[in-house]
């Protein structure tokens, strides 16, 4: 039996659709026009941030504050094709990755800023793409603006980041991502070595690989060397690593949350981490009746809120009880 793509991408818009209303979204999910009016800046977010669109609400408020001319777009219509790659449909994979391409042209971009580190990947190491505009990760577009912002706020703590470091990648965006953190007013970053086992960024993959017990205990290890270095806050670079790491914050120890929510702090822009709440809470019924609102909104139906619910927020024994990683 063949990978569910149906399945897959199923459940990033149903939990899209939990979380976000339609008057929420100003991120763009379906393709543009043959012709649309032509945007200096893609904000290319990829396909699973969907599940955490706290994060986009977040990253389109800040490029909104600069007054930025961007168009957002994302979702299964602007997919990488990694997916596919990773299953072994290596051309429905390149053909997706090609279409995607040829959307960002469309707008006639001077820059495609990437979210997604996944794509990054694909993109750059495995196709191996030549484009016509520049390309930087969000942190280190943001990084490059900083002159631009002013700051509103203080944001008194102490923060480690959890970042990967496989590949010349994902240890740039590492840096900026600090540097970014450290122009925040009253923030104090401190040091935290990666975990190479971790990979180039997180993904059911890895404790699938490795065993959910080991997963687990480097996730906790990494927890408490940040806590030995003074942080009372652990910042995730990317999307997937807080996803799966945000559970771990019932066991008491430590703050985990996404580098772009504690930097937006300094900017008076907060929008509320929905999954790692959902998570937190690991009540399916609780959570169902919070998202009451947006289900009706999307005409989701309740059969298939419960279920993927059941799969993503429920409770699961063990230290701290944090729900299972999806």
């Amino acid at each position: 039996m063949g990978f569910d793509y149906g399945k897959y991408f199923g459940e990033i818009k149903l939990t899209h659709d939990l979380t976000t209303r339609a008057d929420e979204r100003t991120w763009r999910l379906a393709a543009p026009e043959a012709t649309p009016a032509r945007k200096p800046i893609v904000l290319y977010l990829g396909c699973n941030v969907l599940r955490t669109s706290h994060m986009i609400r977040t990253v389109t408020a800040v490029f909104d504050r600069l007054g930025l001319d961007y168009v957002a777009v994302g979702g299964p219509t602007y997919c990488c094709g990694i997916v596919h790659h990773q299953q072994g449909d290596a051309a429905a994979g390149d053909g997706m990755a090609k279409r995607t391409l040829e959307l960002f042209k469309r707008y006639e971009p001077d820059e495609v800023v990437m979210w997604c580190p996944s794509c990054i990947y694909f993109y750059d190491e495995v196709l191996h793409a030549e484009v016509p505009y520049r390309v930087r990760h969000t942190t280190e577009f943001l990084l490059a603006q900083v002159p631009r912002m002013e700051f509103t706020a203080r944001v008194e703590r102490t923060v480690a980041v959890h970042a990967h470091a496989v590949g010349e990648a994902r240890q740039r965006e590492a840096r900026a991502c600090r540097e970014l953190l450290a122009s925040v007013p009253g923030l104090r970053l401190v040091p935290l070595a990666s975990e190479p086992r971790f990979g180039r960024s997180c993904a059911p993959a890895i404790p699938i690989a490795l065993g959910q017990q080991i997963w687990d205990g480097l996730v906790r290890d990494e927890i408490e060397r940040a806590r030995a270095a003074g942080a009372d806050t652990l910042a995730c670079v990317y999307h997937g690593c807080q996803r799966m790491t945000c559970g771990f914050e019932a066991e008491g120890r430590i703050t985990i949350e996404h580098y772009l929510s504690v930097f937006a702090r300094a900017l008076g822009i907060e929008f509320e981490d929905q999954f790692k709440k959902y998570r937190l809470w690991g009540d399916p019924d609780r959570v169902l009746e919070d998202a009451t609102p947006c289900m009706q909104a999307n005409g989701v139906d309740p059969g298939k809120a419960r279920a993927l619910v059941m799969a993503t927020f429920a409770r699961r024994p063990g230290p701290g009880g944090a729900a299972t990683p999806s």
